[in-house]
């Protein structure tokens, strides 16, 4: 089965709307990045202008639209950065990002999300399994793990992860994808604030990246999510993960030496 894809790297391109993709995807913070944030701009509220453009394009190619992120303003005054997924005009799945990074100024303007979940589309006679998280959440390996034993097949991570910091990203990505046998999709911001763009395989390969053309305002991409079905031949790592309780090991150490005696107690790591 082939589930087509195209991330929109870059504000204010228009051409997405014509793309024949199943998925549409955006970067976090799509609508200014952190700039406009420090100005008071950028912020919507649930049902506004800027977000009913995805619902409507959604409704108008039966896809499935997933606004990247926004900051979005809640009924009690609150600020979330967060992820609207719409299929067919309908909204299909909220994700507020749990994880917020601190030195980028995600503590300071937002509250952090406290849950997350799978949601299902159909793609011809086919059901695919897809999550959202965002950014820094990617160093949490156990967000995802949570995901992957809940029937994910794709993760779609929208991101303002930038350049300088691009070996830790693109790892992390393949890591998540390799561990969990799963297609992971990184759509990252374009200029100062982000940096590359990513997606790879159940396997670890890359399947496309713009690394050799990082101004390129939309990435396509076609994705083989037989892939997943045939990593599972070799092994299942969800089926064969060992869930290990806290347990307290004992570890020999050194004693401090007395008058001539020598020898070593044994203490428990973390006392």
């Amino acid at each position: 089965m082939k589930l087509h894809i195209a991330m929109v790297l870059r504000q204010g391109h228009r051409s997405w709307r014509a793309n024949k993709a199943h998925v549409v995807l955006f970067p976090e913070l799509f609508d200014g990045g952190y700039s406009a944030l420090r100005n008071g701009e950028g912020i919507h509220t649930p049902g506004d202008g800027f977000l009913e453009r995805f619902r409507m394009d959604s409704k108008a190619h039966r896809r499935v639209v997933v606004s990247g992120s926004l900051p979005l303003r809640g009924p009690r005054g609150t600020l979330t950065n967060t992820s609207m997924v719409y299929r067919n005009g309908k909204l299909l799945h909220r994700y507020d990002k749990i994880h917020l990074f601190g030195p980028g100024g995600d503590t300071r303007y937002f509250e952090a999300g406290v849950g997350n979940g799978v949601f299902s589309f159909r793609v011809g006679n086919r059901r695919v399994n897809g999550g959202v998280i965002i950014c820094y959440d990617l160093r949490f390996p156990e967000l995802t793990r949570m995901l992957a034993r809940d029937g994910l097949q794709v993760l779609f991570v929208p991101a303002r992860w930038p350049q300088v910091r691009d070996d830790a990203w693109q790892t992390l990505l393949k890591a998540r994808a390799i561990e969990n046998q799963i297609f992971v999709v990184g759509c990252n911001a374009w200029g100062k604030e982000g940096g590359y763009s990513y997606i790879f395989d159940p396997l670890g390969k890359t399947v496309v990246n713009t690394r050799e053309n990082p101004e390129i305002p939309l990435l396509d991409a076609t994705l083989d999510l037989d892939i997943i079905r045939r990593s599972h031949m070799l092994h299942e790592n969800l089926r064969d993960a060992v869930l290990l309780q806290q347990t307290r090991f004992p570890v020999a150490v050194k004693s401090p030496r007395r008058r001539g005696t020598r020898g070593s107690r044994r203490i428990s790591a973390g006392s």
